[in-house]
């Protein structure tokens, strides 16, 4: 019987996303057995600042990395968007299942979508990409940063601290928490974080056998969009500190991905798309995720990171 160790943050998030993936490997292979590893992260202890502050997104994968490089698991269930642009060595994105709803969603106090909130409301997050794309839109809201789980976040809302959250609409779905989302920012409003929706499996180079049971779940649409969207970002060299993004889709018969870069007070944006036939594979998508952040990088981008 085979066996497999796989390590997930312990956030009730990352325990019902891995579990998905659990429960979908053993469908896929019968007589598999899934041990779940509850690995605890630096982003997961430091909860009372900015990620900004302390290092990025990175901080949400570092520990389980490790553990994977060391063999003390065979698989690792990621919120690609916690990702940094590279993968370190001897690691790689064994499958990408498909894509929840990418979209980032508003959940208003007193059901407000982001119209109706009064002039000067407070909406909590600790996202520069959303914070920026929305004060272009409304240069009338205050922003504060939103850290921790779902819970607190929803508590915060309802004791009044902020007038609306913003969080992934891919977590609350995934939490059946669907029902308490006021509005669905569509990507021409705001555009979604990179990977945002998607999960990667990440396993050892290596390792054909678990890479093998893996593979089954892999969904070609979504490994497009994670490939192009991170050539983005990497070739950009951006982070969470950012205000960068780019979406990838299929959609009216062609594949296209948008891509974001902006002042941090949003002040100055840049914003361009690049559109291709919906059939081409991964390895083209990433080429035209870089291709689009080179385009960017030619119109000023440079000069906003740099700042």
């Amino acid at each position: 019987m085979t066996r497999l160790r796989l390590g997930t943050r312990g956030s009730l998030l990352a325990r019902t996303q891995s579990g998905h993936v659990a429960d979908a490997l053993v469908a896929a292979h019968p007589g598999l057995e899934i041990e779940t590893v509850i690995i605890r992260t630096r982003g997961d202890e430091i909860t009372d600042v900015p990620l900004v502050a302390v290092g990025g997104k990175g901080l949400f994968v570092k520990e389980i990395e490790q553990a994977l490089a060391d063999g003390g698991i065979d698989l690792a269930v990621h919120s690609m968007k916690d990702m940094p642009a590279g993968v370190p060595k001897g690691l790689v994105i064994g499958a990408t299942p498909r894509r929840e709803d990418p979209r980032d969603a508003l959940i208003g106090a007193g059901g407000k979508s982001l119209a109706a909130l009064p002039h000067g409301a407070t909406i909590g997050t600790s996202s520069v990409r959303r914070s920026c794309q929305l004060r272009a839109q409304r240069p009338d809201l205050q922003f504060q940063p939103l850290r921790g789980n779902v819970d607190t976040r929803l508590r915060k809302l309802q004791d009044g601290q902020v007038d609306a959250i913003i969080l992934a609409a891919a977590g609350l779905r995934r939490l059946g928490r669907e029902a308490e989302i006021t509005e669905l920012l569509e990507p021409e409003l705001c555009l979604p974080a990179i990977g945002q929706g998607i999960l990667a499996i990440e396993v050892r180079e290596g390792d054909a056998r678990t890479r093998e049971l893996v593979a089954v779940l892999d969904d070609p649409e979504a490994a497009r969009a994670a490939a192009a969207e991170r050539a983005f970002l990497e070739t950009l060299g951006g982070d969470c500190q950012t205000p960068l993004c780019a979406h990838a889709r299929a959609v009216s018969g062609a594949f296209r991905i948008d891509g974001f870069v902006a002042s941090l007070d949003g002040t100055r944006i840049l914003r361009d798309a690049a559109v291709t036939p919906p059939d081409v594979d991964a390895a083209a998508t990433r080429a035209m995720g870089q291709a689009l952040a080179e385009r960017l990088l030619a119109a000023g981008a440079g000069e906003l990171l740099a700042r």
